[in-house]
């Protein structure tokens, strides 16, 4: 029964037409699916192709599972790729982390070299009890609560699906058994460097004693979560529109403003942060984000994958860390394009997807692009003032003033990116022609200000 159960799982991710790969490492449950999708494809004229991904972290069984998966799916007689990556060796849990990123960054190739729509990988029920248990264990939160989605976007072309993900390694092994399926065993599988293994060997089973239906519980407590989620992604979703604003940070383009942030429960103040921070930061990044809100202008805080989270006169903004040093001026042709410090400036004549315009002198050979100048005088809307007055009276921190790109057309500045522009050339008026300008800061685009 439960060998049909696994066929109709994996029927319901099968289109006619699709053009499947099946992540396969030669393990039971990688060899369940494969076999299943392959009956599936085989009916519904889909096309399914194999791919294995050798991480070279074991060496000769390494080796040993390639070969074994080649040769499978060549008696299959299904196509297939093998992919051999390099994962930085750093030990625990970070050579699984950084494997993982690897591993889908080759199988996203594998689906582009076979044009495939769809990425199907082998995660069953046990692997999601362990993800649950392994982030709780994290204080991941409730977004690493849920466990393992059933799918996912790989990239623009290319979903992951996961149909075995209520099916236990048992039902695996029995559907492999009743098909005469032989399978490789990783042998990292019984290593307890990791804690994911630590989990399935020593903690589910002290789980089992106190109750033996604790995986069910566990499958059915991620089944809510992932319900409640719906409901709390909508209001979420509605906060965010409110309290989101542009940043004054040209490094860091997304903000929360504080004012609508203190009117909402601490709950959803919560999920709030959680939108705007790096996809693995867990409880305590929120928090010292939150904690944010009653310090002081300028203070910070670090978060995973280089980010950091800003303290402004009215608004939390995210983004990576401003540039260390003040790149010199550079000259920028008209049309043209140069690299100033973590920007391209993208200079044009004619209008191109995310441009903002400027009437500049006609006939102007270059732009100048750099930082502030002692001194400096331009005319934001409510009249002309210094620059370093201006940034003042919004607030800006002393320590970030002269990360602001400056445009310059001659002596004139026509914009400061991501604070404001000089009125007098935001209009036509003879002599003046309109020139389109774009700064491609890393992580985003500089605000329209």
């Amino acid at each position: 029964m439960m060998s049909d159960s696994i066929i109709n799982l994996c029927r319901q991710v099968v289109q006619p037409e699709d053009r499947i790969v099946a992540a396969v490492s030669g393990g039971a449950d990688s060899i369940c699916l494969a076999h299943a999708l392959k009956e599936v494809c085989t009916l519904l004229s889909a096309r399914l192709f194999v791919a294995h991904v050798n991480h070279q972290l074991r060496e000769k069984s390494a080796e040993e599972d390639a070969r074994f998966v080649c040769r499978w799916a060549a008696e299959a007689g299904l196509p297939r790729v093998l992919l051999r990556i390099d994962v930085p060796h750093q030990g625990g849990e970070s050579v699984q982390h950084n494997a993982r990123e690897a591993r889908y960054q080759a199988l996203a190739q594998a689906c582009q070299h076979f044009g495939a729509n769809k990425l199907v990988t082998a995660h069953h029920a046990d692997d999601q009890v362990e993800t649950f248990l392994l982030n709780l264990l994290r204080g991941s939160g409730s977004r690493g609560l849920q466990g393992i989605p059933h799918q996912r976007p790989l990239n623009r072309g290319v979903l992951v699906l996961r149909p075995l993900l209520d099916v236990t390694r048992r039902d695996v092994e029995e559907y492999c058994h009743k098909h005469g399926l032989q399978w490789r065993t990783d042998p990292s599988n019984s290593s307890l460097d990791y804690q994911r293994n630590r989990i399935r060997h020593h903690l589910l089973p002290l789980l089992r004693e106190y109750n033996p239906g604790i995986d069910g519980v566990l499958i059915n407590t991620i089944n809510n979560l992932r319900l409640d989620q719906e409901v709390l992604a909508d209001l979420t979703r509605r906060a965010l529109a409110e309290a989101e604003i542009l940043s004054p940070l040209p490094f860091a383009p997304r903000a929360l403003s504080l004012s609508c942030l203190a009117k909402l429960p601490r709950g959803l103040q919560h999920r709030l942060v959680l939108e705007l921070l790096p996809q693995d930061s867990q409880s305590q990044h929120v928090e010292a984000v939150l904690a944010l809100m009653g310090a002081a202008t300028g203070g910070s805080v670090d978060l995973p994958r280089g980010q950091k989270a800003y303290r402004l006169h009215d608004s939390i903004a995210f983004g990576p860390s401003p540039p260390e040093d003040i790149a010199p001026e550079v000259s920028v042709p008209v049309p043209g394009q140069r690299q100033w410090g973590p920007y391209r400036v993208i200079v044009s004549l004619t209008d191109f997807p995310g441009s903002r315009h400027f009437y500049l002198p006609t006939g102007i050979q270059s732009i100048i692009i750099g930082s502030r100048r002692p001194g400096d005088y331009f005319h934001p809307p409510g009249g002309g003032k210094k620059l370093k007055s201006y940034m003042i009276d919004k607030k800006i921190p002393r320590w970030i003033r002269g990360t602001y790109p400056v445009l310059r057309t001659g002596a004139e500045i026509f914009w400061v990116a991501g604070l404001a522009a000089d009125s007098r050339f935001n209009r036509a008026a003879p002599g003046k022609s309109k020139i389109y300008i774009k700064l491609e800061p890393k992580g985003g685009e500089v605000n329209g200000k």
